[in-house]
Formats: C-alpha cells, structure tokens, sequence
C-alpha cells in the first residue's frame, strides 16, 4: 500500500503535537531562538529579567551592556530565551531525502480519540502509529505548547499525500518535498471528525479537549518564526502557510474551522489574502488606490513602514 493511503488510514484513527514522551525515545532539549522585548516607559532590567525567568547578566550579555545601564523608553533588547524543542526523531524510514526548496509549512490535528476518547493526546500511541503505518511530520505541539521534533528539516516528511494548491500547480502530489510539517494535538467540529469516529464517541469527549489552546498558538508563532529564518523562500502569509485540508479538500478536515489563524497573524481563509507584486513604476499609494485601501494598511501587513522603497518583483500582502 502506498505511504498516501496509508496515511489516511492512520489519519482516520488519530486524530499532532505530544504531552507525555514516549517511553522508548528519549527526549534532548535544544536552543530555538531568542525573543525581542520592546521596553516601556518605568520598566527595570530586574523586572524584564524576572518576566523572561533570565538573569540581568544574561540579558546585559546579549545586548552588550551593563545591568547597571539605563533603560528608555522603544528600546529593544534581545532577550536570550531558551525554548524547548524535545527530540523524537522517527526512523529514517519515515522520511526520505530532500531535493527541492522549502517554500511552504502544513498545519495539521491529530489524536487518539477514536480509541480512547477520555485520554485523546497520548504521544506514546501517536509516535508509535507513525513509525507503524510508516508516516510523519516535522514537529508535533502539544497541549501546553510543547514543541517536540520528529524529522530533521533537511529530510522530506511523509504528511500531506497528494493534493494541490491553488497557485502552485506544480506543486501537485509533491508538497512533501516542499513544506515543513507541523502536527498539532487537537480536535476538529464533531462534523470535520465524524469520518473518524461515531457522534456518541465525538460527544463522549471532554469539550477542553476540543479545538486549540492557547499555549499551542503561541508556540506555532515562535516555532514559525525560527522556521521561516532558516528558510527564507517560506513568507508568512496564506499562500506559504497552509492547512491539510486546503491542499486535500476532499481527503482531510485538518486542521480545521476551530484553528484560528489570527492568532499567527494570518486570514482565516487563503482568498482573504491578496498579493501584489511590485511594477516598474509603481508608488505605495497607488497600489493603496487600485486595491481600495491606504498605504499604512498595506505597510502594517507587510513589516514595513509606508514611506520604504519599493523594488521591482517585491510581492506585498494586501489585506482584505
């Protein structure tokens, strides 16, 4: 059988991120990133410290200053916090060679609420389905925001099957050589889960165990951000991140109506975002006019301030 259907299969009993770690993988914490934190008007450095549970000396490091310094108002100071990424690496027979660019992330929901509806996220049965039915993603978040790592990035994981995006036409049946996958422990609606499992099952659920929670959309925020530095091409808009169910419509519900996609800064929906790449003479102000918005709408979207050049080819996010 092939690694697609398979897939659907597995999809169909669990429902990806992890709480517990599997007894047989260890678990390796790493450095993800540092954070930026834009100090306001009376804070202290032992303040800042305490919220980011650093010390001043770390952070008087990590901005080349003194702890004694003064702070002011706008100043941005590099905060070196060290997120926790566990190491659950799949075999390297749930995964196979990269050989092309990395352009787009894959959002998906999994669980173990078919079997065991009062216990849904449980990694041990959820790693061990993966190495079973021979599938994969790149990182799973768990409930509290746990972020564990599956499969190296430089290696293609086996999560999206076939499909298409709209836009990407040759993208078809090939997005796994060209996105990182990202699994989340959650539930859809009872509708998007009712291929899964019986209405009495669905209903039988803890509804706290229904949807998202708010840990695991900060930690996908994060987890984006490092993502997107190490792979320039993915931008941080709804053509480059995208969700199972867009790219398999008619196969997966994943991750679903209650994943709430502001909570990245992106649109709820793919044709809510318009992009608009930039023309030999074009002005901020007159792309503002053809799209019936204003020039700070258009910068805000897009990280920049409203009086920046324009280049040639530059593509801009134009809110709806």
């Amino acid at each position: 059988m092939k690694k697609n259907s398979f897939w659907i299969i597995f999809c169909s009993l669990f429902i990806t991120a992890a709480i517990t770690v599997p007894l047989s993988v260890s678990a390796e914490e790493k450095d993800l990133q540092t954070t930026i934190h834009m100090v306001e008007e009376g804070e202290y450095l032992s303040v800042i410290a305490l919220e980011y549970d650093v010390t001043m000396e770390e952070i008087a490091e990590a901005n080349d200053m003194e702890t004694t310094d003064y702070l002011y108002a706008g100043q941005e100071l590099v905060i070196p916090v060290e997120e926790e990424i566990l190491d659950l690496s799949l075999p390297l027979e749930n995964s196979e060679e990269r050989t092309k660019e990395v352009t787009h992330v894959m959002t998906h929901f999994t669980s173990n609420a078919a079997l065991t509806p009062q216990n849904p996220y449980s990694a041990n049965d959820i790693y061990d389905n993966f190495v079973d039915y021979g599938v994969s993603a790149h990182y799973m978040i768990g409930r509290d925001g746990e972020i564990y790592q599956l499969v190296d990035e430089d290696r293609a994981a086996f999560h999206a099957g076939d499909g298409s995006l709209s836009g990407f036409p040759e993208y078809d049946n090939d997005m796994n050589q060209r996105s990182i996958g990202i699994e989340l422990l959650a539930l859809g609606t009872e509708e998007e889960m009712s291929s899964m499992m019986s209405p009495e099952t669905y209903q039988s659920i803890d509804s706290a165990d229904i949807g998202y929670t708010e840990d695991q959309y900060k930690a996908l925020d994060k987890l984006l951000e490092d993502i997107e530095q190490r792979h320039p091409a993915i931008q941080r808009d709804r053509d480059h991140i995208v969700g199972h169910d867009e790219y398999a419509p008619d196969l997966k519900t994943d991750p679903g109506s209650l994943f709430k996609w502001s909570e990245i800064g992106l649109s709820q929906t793919r044709e809510e975002t318009q992009v608009h790449t930039v023309k030999e003479g074009d002005y901020l102000w007159g792309i503002a006019n053809e799209y019936d918005t204003t020039s700070e709408v258009i910068a805000e979207a897009n990280g920049m301030d409203s009086r920046d050049p324009l280049w040639i080819g530059q593509e801009l996010i134009i809110p709806e």
